[in-house]
């Protein structure tokens, strides 16, 4: 009996010295062996999850995600693709706006990247367009303006026949003066000019492309008294998608949550500059 009472003790404590605590989450916030990276990994991993969980962790996360948005959308310029749009002079003067027919400002020579604006002079990425989009864009642009009731409009149409005219007569003037001319011709008191510079349709479908769609132009408002572009807007985007730009969201929202094409893209371009324009009357 007695030799069976020590065998149980010696069993019991073999047991008791086999036996390990069970493992509580905050030990691992003890640090690890030196080179055990998958541990070290985990270990980080759990501390963080751990630290936010809390309802207070949340909400400073939540925060911290605000304010970085915020912070760069007040960090993206123009050159980083969108619209651009800068007011100059007083439009006071201004009640009857004659349209010039857009233009396509493209060199024949292939290996020429970038143009510059007739107007401002600004450069911008250049390519030749094929089928004439900067009709469409021009379409695109008198459907979109809604000046308020102390503008005129004069469409193209009833300027492309003095403007072919004066641009005949006098071939080597500034495309400025030549604006100004034909406003004057018209008796308007200032005209609008757009110039297309680069047009790539999208490759591939709506919900996946090889190549999403880029479109370039700007469009001025010049006043006819002394030839200075009174407003200006710029647009000059390659559409992104979420992952690679999320402030692109609300263009990517109003485009269906699809790749646009480029005169979806353009569609936007116009509304966009259009918000800034003197008097306008957005929907």
């Amino acid at each position: 009996m007695t030799g069976l009472r020590a065998s149980c003790q010696q069993r019991e404590a073999s047991e008791s010295d086999t036996r390990q605590p069970a493992p509580v989450l905050r030990n691992l916030s003890v640090p690890c062996v030196e080179g055990s990276g998958c541990r070290r990994i985990l270990t980080s991993g759990v501390i963080i999850i751990k630290k936010y969980l809390s309802p207070f962790g949340i909400f400073r996360f939540l925060m911290c995600g605000a304010v970085s948005v915020v912070l760069l959308a007040g960090c993206v310029s123009p050159q980083a693709g969108g619209a651009h749009i800068s007011r100059q002079r007083d439009v006071s003067g201004v009640t009857k706006i004659a349209v010039a027919p857009f233009r396509a400002i493209a060199s024949g020579d292939p290996a020429i990247k970038f143009d510059r604006c007739p107007v401002c002079g600004t450069t911008f990425r250049a390519c030749r367009c094929a089928e004439n989009p900067e009709k469409k864009i021009e379409e695109m642009f008198l459907k979109e303006l809604k000046p308020a009731g102390r503008y005129t409009v004069i469409p193209p149409q009833q300027v492309d026949g003095v403007y072919k005219r004066v641009s005949t007569e006098s071939p080597g003037e500034s495309p400025l003066k030549t604006l100004t001319k034909v406003g004057k011709k018209i008796g308007a008191d200032g005209i609008i000019a757009g110039y297309l510079f680069y047009y790539r349709e999208r490759k591939g479908f709506g919900y996946s492309v090889e190549k999403p769609a880029s479109v370039a132009f700007c469009v001025h408002l010049v006043r006819v008294e002394d030839g200075v572009s009174v407003w200006k807007g710029v647009f000059d985007k390659t559409q992104s998608s979420l992952m690679e730009n999320i402030l692109d969201i609300f263009p990517f929202i109003r485009g269906g949550g699809k790749w646009m094409t480029a005169e979806e893209l353009s569609r936007e371009g116009i509304r966009q500059i259009l918000k800034d324009f003197p008097d306008f009357k957005g929907e």
